[in-house]
């Protein structure tokens, strides 16, 4: 049976203490109220004994020091009582009404004989009983996720089928893409004009962009040669792959052009090296029957890597889900986080091989609906990211806008909503979801569009020259049609990645991932938005609105003489078995090419050192209250740099140190001691740049001091690969990226990168962490 254990007060007890593995004793989740916890526990058939023998030792026994025995646990157990619908249910909406049939999300417990018996044994009882269970599923660590449409009280009566749940979920119906009106103004003649000056990449080693969306009318004069029909895909085979509702034709014109109205004003040759696929995952009529939209997104996943599994690939998707979030994962976003790491589907535990084929993802935060657009900007901090933005691994892209500019003699009424570099009024943010551990999304802003407020009041979407332009599905009608949002945003940031892999093909999707938020800026409107004295909490809410700032292809793409870029790729095995336990294993050490006698001869002059570290994590989404071993990373990663005037013995302290306190999950440099005597210098700092699986902060000070700050440590913290011994993981090998930018003004004359050039390659060496 699952049992409550109501826990006061909240957080008074190490719930891993709970698990009695030889009593098969297991937390199932970890709910948290007000002033006390309700841990959800499953207790095997014939192991009840195991409570009621600690709590008799508590009532007849004492230790040695004359206190009951087991007081630790028995005191904090408020109440006791037998699992119900309402202790399993997880997600952040409420708990449906009885009488209502709807469709849930229903985490099993894994049984040992796998996940798909495990789903197979669920549903041939399920169907004896009435409930509806779809065939997909999505394993996870410890779980099995599937969807099953039923009313609460078939569940809550079944209690052999309850048993077998460790949490039910809700399913949030699929968000409504945002489709402008088609603009018939712009002339057909302009379109074969620019089809006829542009020269596409062969298929043969090009880089690729997989668009999940509505399907693709590649008919269209600017996409027929960048999209084969033998890329066009569909979930169903009984869908036809073009687009029955234009918002994917639309984003493939972004994705391949960009924005058109330069390319089409221009009479210069164009290329493009980059291609398209596409896979149609929204049905022409109705919405898609199954609810696990993770398994929708492997489906569609393998529909393009089956036929051609060694193209380089960025997935580009743009669906959401309506409903509240917490920035908490959902089976939709661990799935998308795991498609990304790259976990094999069965892992050697001997094995130190943990990652096989990771895959960028770019996905859209959501929409802020137009009608709320008079509210702008509160709305927007008042709209939270959309599932599954919330993922660790892919790139959640929000939407800025810089157009501003329109006819004012033809519309006098109207005022832009927004002021040109700042947050475009379709975009959400991650102000509302609680003070965690979860990453901070968006990651980036791209160009989404502005609109209008027709005399203060009515909301226009547009004019037209604050929209963007892309490719028309009708075709008939019109060949171009305006489009704009977040959808926008991330069609832009997946043409960004296409292009960094055309121009560096071996780089990793860690890598490109890295490269697109290093390359991002906060322009001067959302620079205006902090007070004169910058306190944390104001930098906090930038990275909620804006994440790392404005894409900048430039910035992204090239190096220069006063702006040269290093780009390591290296491995670390982060654990290492000692005994029966597993601990940290070695830090990776760079030592960095710096031109010292270039940066010394600058002096005082101002430069900044801009550093992003980029690695995957494999999820562990079961909500276990993801604290100590319920941890939902696998692993993770920071970096620390020298100090300017810190001893190389100094530094090497320093970096044991946190790395020892930061695998305590929340204890970054939290004792204080040993702190980066250069902390002032860094935009973020240590506590912000820590969270999720992207981190990245730039350092201002003198090239003096610069010239000094030659070594950078990347280490290892906490996650359930350590702390979950039954995982079999402690041997992996992981990957990551680290990128590494020295800024001076470009008025200066000083060449940066010459010097760097004649230094590199750098390698990584180990060093080990210091356990005492």
């Amino acid at each position: 049976m699952s049992i409550v254990l109501e826990i006061s007060p909240k957080g008074f007890l190490d719930y891993k203490k709970l698990e009695w593995r030889r009593e098969g004793i297991e937390v199932l989740n970890v709910a948290e109220g007000n002033t006390s916890d309700l841990v959800v526990v499953f207790v095997p058939d014939g192991h009840l004994t195991a409570f009621v023998s600690r709590i008799t030792e508590y009532l007849e026994q004492d230790t040695r020091f004359n206190r009951p025995k087991n007081a630790a646990l028995v005191n904090v157990i408020e109440n006791v009582r037998k699992a119900a619908f309402d202790e399993l249910w997880t997600d952040v909406s409420e708990a449906p009404p009885a009488g209502e049939v709807r469709w849930f999300q229903l985490w099993l417990r894994e049984l040992r004989e796998g996940p798909l018996v495990t789903r197979d044994r669920f549903a041939g009882l399920a169907q004896q009983l009435g409930i509806e269970v779809e065939p997909g599923f999505v394993p996870f660590p410890g779980r099995v996720v599937i969807a099953a449409r039923a009313v609460r009280e078939m569940l809550e009566q079944a209690i052999e089928l309850l048993d077998a749940v460790a949490e039910i979920r809700s399913v949030a119906p699929t968000a409504e893409f945002f489709l402008s009106q088609l603009n018939p103004a712009e002339q057909a003649e302009w379109v074969n004009d620019l089809a006829a000056r542009t020269t596409h990449g062969e298929s043969e080693g090009a880089p690729y962009v997989a668009l999940l969306d509505t399907g693709v009318n590649n008919g269209h004069p600017l996409l027929r040669h960048g999209l084969a029909d033998d890329d066009l895909h569909a979930l169903q085979p009984a869908w036809r792959r073009t687009d029955h509702h234009g918002h994917g034709t639309q984003m493939a014109g972004l994705v391949l052009h960009g924005n058109l109205v330069d390319p089409l004003a221009s009479t210069q040759a164009y290329q493009i090296a980059h291609r398209l696929e596409s896979v149609k995952i929204l049905p022409p009529d109705g919405e898609n029957p199954p609810h696990l939209y993770g398994w929708i997104t492997e489906q569609a996943t393998r529909a393009v890597e089956d036929p051609y599994p060694n193209r380089r690939r960025t997935f580009a998707m743009m669906t959401t889900s309506i409903g509240k979030t917490t920035g908490s994962p959902s089976e939709w976003s661990a799935t998308i986080d795991r498609l990304a790491f790259g976990a094999p589907e069965v892992v050697d535990d001997e094995s130190e091989e943990a990652q096989s084929k990771p895959r960028l993802f770019v996905l859209s935060s959501g929409n802020v609906g137009w009608p709320d657009w008079n509210n702008y900007p509160a709305i927007n901090d008042l709209s939270p990211v959309e599932n599954p933005g919330q993922s660790w691994n892919a790139i959640t892209v929000g939407a800025c806008t810089y157009l501003t500019d329109f006819d004012q003699d033809e519309y006098p009424s109207f005022q832009a909503i927004a002021t040109g570099g700042g947050l475009s009024p379709s975009s959400s943010t991650s102000l509302m979801w609680p003070r965690t551990n979860w990453p901070y999304k968006p990651d980036v802003v791209a160009e989404g569009g502005n609109g209008c407020l027709d005399a203060g009041i009515h909301v226009i979407v547009g004019p037209e020259n604050l929209r963007l332009l892309s490719t028309s599905h009708e075709m008939a009608t019109a060949l171009l049609t305006e489009t704009g949002d977040t959808s926008a945003a991330t069609a832009e940031v997946a043409r960004l990645c296409a292009r960094l892999s055309d121009r560096y093909p071996d780089y990793w999707p860690e890598t490109l991932r890295a490269l697109v938020i290093h390359g991002a800026r906060y322009t001067p409107a959302m620079l205006a938005q902090l007070p004169l004295v910058r306190l944390m909490r104001h930098k906090l809410n930038l990275l909620k609105r804006y994440g790392f700032g404005a894409i900048s292809p430039d910035n992204s793409l090239e190096s220069t003489a006063t702006r040269p870029t290093l780009v390591l790729q290296e491995t670390i095995k982060p654990y290492r078995v000692d005994g029966s336990n597993i601990r940290l294993n070695t830090i990776n050490l760079h030592e960095l090419p710096w031109p010292a006698a270039a940066l010394q001869a600058l002096g005082e002059a101002t430069v900044a050192l801009r550093i992003t570290l980029s690695h995957f994590v494999d999820p562990n989404p079961s909500q276990r209250g993801w604290q100590s071993k319920f941890r939902y990373q696998s692993h993770g990663l920071r970096f620390a740099v020298k100090g300017a005037t810190e001893l190389a013995e100094e530094f090497n302290q320093r970096i044991n140190l946190l790395e020892r306190e930061a695998a305590a999950e929340n204890g970054e440099d939290e004792h204080g001691a040993f702190r980066d005597p250069d902390s002032a210098g860094w935009f973020l700092g240590t506590k912000l740049q820590s969270r999720g699986s992207i981190h990245s902060d730039v350092w201002m000070g003198t090239a003096a001091e610069l010239a000094e700050k030659s070594h950078i440590a990347v280490f290892p913290v906490g996650g359930w690969w350590k702390d979950w011994k039954g995982a079999g993981q402690p041997n992996k090998t992981v990957r990551y990226a680290l990128v590494v930018t020295l800024e001076v003004a470009e008025n200066m004359e000083v060449d940066l990168y010459t010097p760097i050039l004649a230094q590199i390659p750098v390698p990584a060496v180990g060093v080990p962490v210091d356990i005492g």
